[in-house]
């Protein structure tokens, strides 16, 4: 178990004051946060997308409590996909309830209720919008692109997924939040929240390693890792 704090320095986004996600480029361990130059400059209105982007600066005084509120889930995220801290070490309970449903699209989140919309002023431009899903977490790699792995398909893993150095996720493998790998590891199958997968470990095309229903507090005290 990870103890302490944690901190960020990043980017929200929001419409009509709904959180839909929070980029933190450097997250750290501590209550100190540590400084981007630039990031400011990330802040804007999206007229587009109808969406206000904000600096916010996020501490989290004890990882083991649950997470408090929406920037407080997506730091914890960040952490596991920087991989600051294994899988089930910190306390996650409570998460899916502090997400809320996204359009991910190719121009960043958007609320679902307003993709049509979105979709018309795009086309008005002559571009194209593509959603890649409607769901609680985002793509892993749009928001951290961890050193020393392999992943074929972005849609295969989630933000807050923990990728060790060596692993390759193939075309059908998948890998949710809060479980990954500690070491060189082949990934054709899934491997489910709360799983943890050591070194040396080859998940076989059509493998599922079931994990904790919904990812939840079991997520870190009832499955052990897999060798």
């Amino acid at each position: 178990m990870v103890s302490g704090s944690a901190s960020g320095l990043g980017l929200a986004t929001y419409a009509d004051g709904l959180l839909l996600d929070v980029w933190y480029p450097n997250p750290t361990l501590g209550d100190t946060p540590i400084d981007i130059p630039g990031l400011d400059s990330g802040a804007t209105h999206d007229e587009l997308r109808g969406v206000n982007v904000t600096g916010i600066r996020t501490v989290i005084s004890d990882l083991q409590e649950p997470p408090v509120d929406s920037a407080d889930a997506y730091l914890r995220l960040h952490l596991l996909s920087h991989r600051l801290v294994e899988p089930r070490s910190i306390n996650m309970d409570g998460i899916f309830g502090l997400l809320a449903i996204v359009a991910w699209s190719n121009i960043g989140p958007i609320p679902v209720e307003r993709v049509s919309e979105v979709r018309l002023r795009v086309r008005s431009r002559g571009q194209q919008l593509t959603i890649f899903g409607l769901d609680r977490f985002p793509r892993m790699i749009d928001y951290v692109t961890p050193d020393g792995v392999r992943i074929a398909d972005a849609d295969r893993v989630r933000l807050g997924a923990h990728l060790a150095p060596g692993t390759v996720v193939m075309h059908e493998g998948f890998v949710n939040f809060n479980a990954g790998t500690l070491g060189t590891s082949m990934v054709e199958g899934r491997i489910s929240a709360g799983v943890i997968v050591g070194p040396g470990s080859d998940i076989g095309g059509g493998a599922s390693i079931m994990g904790t229903l919904s990812g939840e507090a079991r997520s870190r005290s009832r499955w052990g890792r897999i060798a």
